[in-house]
C-alpha cells in the first residue's frame, strides 16, 4: 500500500517477507529509547533478535517502508483458540507524529479481521498519550481494571 505521510514524503506499507529480516533488525538495532515500556524493544542486540524472531514466528506483521529502510512495524499475535490477538506497534523515534502508525493501524485492522479474530488488545503507558491518541482514533478503548499505575490495557472489539 503506498501513502503519504503527513509531510508530504512518501511510504510504502507491506506485509512482513523473510527478506525484509535485515532492514527490520536494522531498525530495531538503531530503535530509540529502548526498553522505555514493558523492556520493548530489549536493550541488548541479542534480545532484541529473539524478541523480532518470536514475533515473526507467531506473529502477524506489517512493515512501513520510506527510503529504502523499515521505520515502523506492526504485529498482532493471535490467539485462535480465543478470536482475539495482542497488538504491538513500532515506529523509529524520526518517523513518529508523521500517519506512519496510522498507515500501519489501518491495514493490520483490515487484515486481523479476514484472520476471524473478535477482538485484539494492547498494553499502553499511561503517559504516551500520542500513542493512545492514536489508538483512540481506530476505535481503542480502556478496559475497566487498570494492571498497574503506569499501564492501561486498551482492546477494540473488530
Amino acid at each position: 500500500m503506498q501513502c503519504i505521510d503527513k509531510q508530504g514524503n512518501p511510504f510504502e506499507i507491506k506485509k512482513y517477507s523473510h527478506g525484509d529480516y535485515a532492514s527490520l533488525e536494522a531498525m530495531y538495532m538503531s530503535f530509540y529509547p529502548k526498553g522505555k515500556f514493558q523492556g520493548m524493544p530489549p536493550l541488548t542486540d541479542d534480545a532484541s533478535r529473539k524478541w523480532i524472531g518470536v514475533l515473526l514466528k507467531n506473529g502477524e506483521n506489517f512493515l512501513a517502508w520510506q527510503d529504502g529502510k523499515t521505520v515502523g512495524h506492526v504485529s498482532v499475535l493471535p490467539d485462535f483458540d480465543k478470536y482475539d490477538g495482542e497488538y504491538l506497534i513500532f515506529v523509529s523515534h524520526p518517523n513518529r507524529g508523521r500517519g506512519i502508525g496510522s498507515g500501519l493501524t489501518r491495514l493490520m485492522l483490515q487484515h486481523v479481521k479476514t484472520l476471524g479474530l473478535e477482538l485484539i488488545w494492547l498494553v499502553v503507558g499511561t503517559t504516551n498519550i500520542p500513542a493512545i491518541g492514536l489508538y483512540k482514533k481506530f476505535g481503542f478503548t480502556f478496559c475497566e481494571q487498570d494492571i498497574i499505575e503506569s499501564e492501561r490495557q486498551m482492546m477494540l472489539r473488530l
